[in-house]
Parts: structure tokens; sequence; C-alpha cells
């Protein structure tokens, strides 16, 4: 495998990294010392040149999907049902939304701890990468946890506690 391949897959299994490199705010040295000490490899010259290639690369890619995201979410409306819980059941029930998956059935159901965020965005939610992603990072950087998250087409619902609901709604409304 070149060095240029063991740097890319180095990096694709840390998506900080990435994000990093394509925000440009990597010190190319540090960080190939540390793929050249964790990956075994010899030359660091090769590693810092395929560095800068990969950060070129992924700050075109990170501009493009950066702007098809913006256009889905500036889309996107965002509602809030509270007092509901999330249930893990072998049974299906009647509940305000629920899945289907080979382990049972996964129901948002009427309760007192948790709140359903619902947000609908365009059809083109299904083609464009990184959506889910930005939403739920966004919250993460928050320090809001996503209890269950069920997405079908343009539907994405998230369960929340219902005393986060309102810095949830409060920080989608800011991003989106």
């Amino acid at each position: 495998m070149s060095v240029a391949s063991q740097v890319e897959l180095y990096v694709s299994r840390k998506p900080y990294l990435r994000e990093a490199l394509a925000q440009g705010v990597v010190n190319y040295s540090a960080l190939a010392r540390k793929i050249c000490e964790d990956e075994g490899i010899d030359s660091f010259e090769a590693v810092k040149a395929a560095l800068s290639r990969l950060e070129n690369y992924l700050s075109e890619v990170q501009t493009d999907r950066r702007g098809r995201v913006e256009q889905v979410l500036e889309r996107t409306e965002v509602k809030i049902e509270d007092g509901v819980e999330a249930l893990k059941s072998s049974e299906d029930r009647d509940a305000v939304v629920k899945a289907k998956t080979e382990n049972g059935y996964t129901h948002v159901i009427e309760g007192e701890e948790q709140s359903l965020v619902t947000l609908v965005s365009p059809v083109r939610l299904e083609e464009t990468p990184g959506v889910i992603e930005f939403i739920l990072s966004s919250l993460a950087a928050e320090g809001i946890n996503v209890d269950h998250l069920i997405s079908c087409r343009e539907d994405t619902h998230l369960v929340v506690d219902r005393s986060d609901a309102p810095r949830v709604l409060e920080i989608l409304q800011e991003r989106l």
C-alpha cells in the first residue's frame, strides 16, 4: 500500500482529523510524526506531502458538501412535542413514531421524561450526505445527548431529555 493510501486510511478513521485538514488548521509536521509512529512509516516527507494533497482535496469536498447541506437545512422545519418516551419492544403497538428492526420495535409513545424533535426536510435530504451528521454534531457540541434517532426519507425524529428541548430548539434555529 502506498504512503498516500496509508495516510488517507489513517485520516478516514479519525473524522476529527478530516475536519481539521479540510479547515486547514493542522500542523503537518506534528501529524506526520504521529502517523509515521502509529503506522510504522519511515518516510516523514512522503507523509507530509500526502497530508498536503489530502488537505486540498478535503477542503474542496467539504466546501461543496457544506453548500448542499445548507441548502437542505434552509428548507427544514423543526417541531417539538413534549411528553414522550422511547422504548424497545418485541411487539408492535400504537406510537407517535415507530421503527421495526430485526431486534424488534422502537416506539416513541406518550410519556413524561423526553421530547420528540421532528425535522421535516425537503426530499433532497435523501441524496445529501452530511445533513444528519451536521445536526447531531451541532447538538453534541453543546452537550445535548440524542437518546434515539429515527429517520425515514425527509423526516428525522430525535428523542431528547425534556429539559434539553428548549436548548435543542434554540441550537437548531441558530444553525438552520
